[in-house]
């Protein structure tokens, strides 16, 4: 008999969750949002309770669809760095991506360990919120209470596996740009170098594993509290870009994958680890694959700040749906668009800070004049985060060759004119939409196991080939 996906998308502001058929197609989906804490200083982490809470009231709005699942596979917000206890209870708040509180931590380790060894070895440099391994030297050294009381420090997927199944387990997906992990080797190992020098036993690290390893089948009470059957197995899960890239097709050298959140994520498929400062290099789901990750910490934050102070006499659907499109569709009407655009303020997208500097960046709009109106700054704003991922695929394609087709998905991708900005600002390629593709891709890595193989690059979905992904993996 065949058996259901679970697949279970934790985001940074919202859980997300779906019933898959072994072949992929969906059944039924849930979903509930939850606020993050942002501190002064720069400060960004959540609850995890609120985590637990989201997904039991999507689990229980879903029930009759549970009792045919086998598997459950989690997609999840990288980092979500949080000290448990021995068993798994988070002994503080996720510490998020966009955190600002481990910058000298990230100073200190970077002299210590060497950049060029950083690059060569883990192939990416420590920064505050975007490296766990300087959130891990923050806990330490602020905390040191909680620091020896920590069982092991992990990943959101670390916390939501252990809960469920006893058991301890991270993928290269979400550790490979902590700087403790050996992602230029991707062989499931832990840089050892850099945890000596850090002071950071390895006990206190999970289990490495694959995204589509099963990390056990779930306990008894959790399985009587979602509504699970009893023998349904737990996989590690993966990093949510990662996953929104798989399930995208993104698995040959030059794919390129735009995810327009949260925060606004491009990345490009490698075959070869090619570190640089200036931007990411995650492990892909695909073995023998990597991934460059660019990010700006606030993409479609950066909308809702601009909503919520320049545009509080809107709903926010009357912004997203009317406000936005209409600001867009005069500006590419206009036939003089190149003195138009030149007229622009000039915004600098850093509102949630920068990953790929020591210093607490913060955003700014200069050229603004008494003649400058809400929907220019609004456009300037826009051009200023498309312009940003423009240049790091500009870098990228110094080293590899780029393909044509960027796959998108996100909210901010089903804005009306999204398309016309890409192109002008980020770059003339032929961008095409893919709804929920994370929730998507944790649900092939439940396929992947109820398969029994994982493919190669080559059974991959390929997005170059123009091919399904969910098509080409039925198709094994």
């Amino acid at each position: 008999m065949s058996r259901d996906i679970l697949a279970v998308d934790v985001g940074t502001t919202a859980l997300k969750l779906g019933v898959f058929s072994p072949e992929l197609e969906k059944r039924c989906e849930a979903s509930r949002r939850y606020e993050v804490n942002v501190y002064g200083g720069g400060w960004a982490d959540v609850d995890t309770a609120l985590w637990w809470r989201a997904l039991a009231e999507c689990c229980r709005e879903v029930a009759p669809f549970l009792k045919a699942v086998g598997v459950m596979s989690f997609s999840v917000t990288t980092p979500g760095l949080l000290p448990m206890a021995e068993d798994g209870s988070a002994l503080g708040p996720a510490i998020l991506f966009f955190d600002g509180r481990s910058h000298e931590q990230a100073r200190a380790i970077r002299k210590a360990v060497g950049e060029e060894k950083f690059l060569r070895e883990t192939c990416n440099l420590p920064v505050s919120g975007g490296s766990s391994l300087c959130s891990i030297l923050w806990i330490k050294e602020m905390l040191p209470h909680v620091f020896a009381a920590a069982a092991k420090f992990g990943h959101t997927n670390t916390h939501m596996v252990k809960r469920l199944t006893g058991a301890w387990a991270i993928d290269p997906s979400t550790v490979s740009i902590t700087g403790l992990y050996n992602s230029a080797r991707n062989d499931l190992t832990w840089n050892r170098d850099v945890l000596e020098i850090a002071g950071i036993p390895e006990s206190k690290l999970p289990d490495l594993m694959h995204s589509h390893h099963p990390a056990g089948r779930i306990v008894s009470e959790m399985a009587a509290h979602l509504g699970l059957p009893a023998d349904c197995v737990v996989l590690c899960g993966g990093n949510d870009a990662v996953l929104s890239a798989l399930s995208g097709g993104i698995t040959e050298p030059g794919d390129i994958n735009n995810v327009c959140g949260t925060c606004d994520i491009t990345f490009v498929c490698v075959d070869r680890p090619i570190g640089s400062p200036n931007y990411n290099i995650r492990c892909h789901a695909i073995p023998g694959r990597w991934v460059t990750f660019f990010v700006l910490n606030t993409g479609g934050k950066a909308l809702e700040w601009f909503h919520s102070i320049f545009c509080r006499d809107m709903t926010e659907q009357q912004f997203y749906d009317g406000y936005i499109p209409e600001t867009l569709r005069s500006f590419f009407d206009d036939p003089d668009r190149d003195r138009r655009e030149e007229s622009l303020p000039v915004y600098v997208p850093f509102l949630g800070g920068s990953r790929y500097s020591m210093e607490q960046l913060k955003a700014s709009f200069t050229g603004v004049t008494l003649e400058t109106t809400r929907q220019d700054m609004l456009l300037s704003l826009i051009r200023g985060n498309a312009l940003y991922h423009g240049g790091h695929l500009k870098e990228v394609a110094g080293k590899v060759k780029l393909g044509r087709k960027v796959t998108t998905t996100g909210g901010g991708a089903k804005i009306r004119g999204y398309i016309d900005v890409k192109k002008r600002w980020t770059g003339d390629f032929d961008y095409q939409y893919r709804d929920e593709s994370s929730l998507d891709g944790a649900a092939m890595l439940g396929q992947f196991y109820l398969a029994g193989r994982y493919p190669s690059p080559a059974e991959a979905p390929a997005a170059s080939r123009g091919v399904d992904a969910a098509a080409r993996v039925r198709n094994w």
